[in-house]
């Protein structure tokens, strides 16, 4: 075949057995390469939808508990103190009853979402099992 030949069957759109095969063997090793990058990724890069969005709202939910629990507290301690003119010490108990209050409705919240959380999604590992507590 002389190099006239060759340009051609380049120009008539065929691609010579070498070329052919060289290109099959690249085509190889980039989904090789693709199949290994997509295998590295962690926990973190797979998240299911909303999964960040739920954990924040709850979190600023928690927060909010213990503040309005402090802030009720110093507010009924600081008013009954004025009342009875026994400062500080009533605004100190109610701030101690108040933070305690306000821990009971967090882990209350926190044992209720435990058990009605997001069902797992199928096809996808639990990041905590029952095996995971042994």
């Amino acid at each position: 075949m002389s190099a006239d030949d060759k340009d051609d069957d380049r120009r008539s759109g065929e691609i010579s057995p070498e070329d052919r095969e060289a290109f099959r063997r690249r085509a190889d090793q980039l989904g090789k390469r693709l199949d290994e990058v997509q295998g590295r990724k962690t926990v973190e890069q797979v998240k299911p939808d909303g999964a960040s969005g739920a954990g924040l709202a709850q979190a600023f939910r928690f927060a909010t508990e213990l503040i309005v629990g402090l802030g009720v507290g110093w507010f009924i301690g600081s008013s009954l103190d004025g009342a009875f003119g026994t400062a500080p010490w009533l605004m100190i108990t109610f701030l101690m009853l108040g933070f305690a209050a306000s821990m009971l409705n967090v882990i209350r919240a926190a044992q209720r979402t435990k058990v009605t959380g997001p069902p797992p999604q199928a096809g996808k590992p639990s990041m905590y099992d029952d095996e995971d507590d042994k």
